[in-house]
């Protein structure tokens, strides 16, 4: 069981006092307590209200936006 990446995203998240979750593949993972397959990225979920605190708190990443499947 490899949850290295998640671990990593728990702990760069620990100062950021709203919400957060992990979405996708890694979220099955986590709740089943496996890997299930290898994993390219790692997706987290937050509150819409809560967007641009998340971007002011992670501002070297990039950020994109999905709309109905799409960049």
């Amino acid at each position: 069981m490899s949850f290295e990446k998640c671990k990593y995203i728990t702990s760069l998240l620990s100062d950021f006092d709203k919400p957060w979750f992990f979405a996708d593949g890694w979220a099955i993972d986590l709740f089943i307590g496996r890997e299930t397959r290898n994993h390219s990225d790692i997706e987290i979920a937050l509150y819409r209200k809560d967007q641009l605190e998340i971007k002011a708190y992670l501002k070297e990443w990039d950020f994109k936006k999905v709309v109905k499947g799409e960049f």
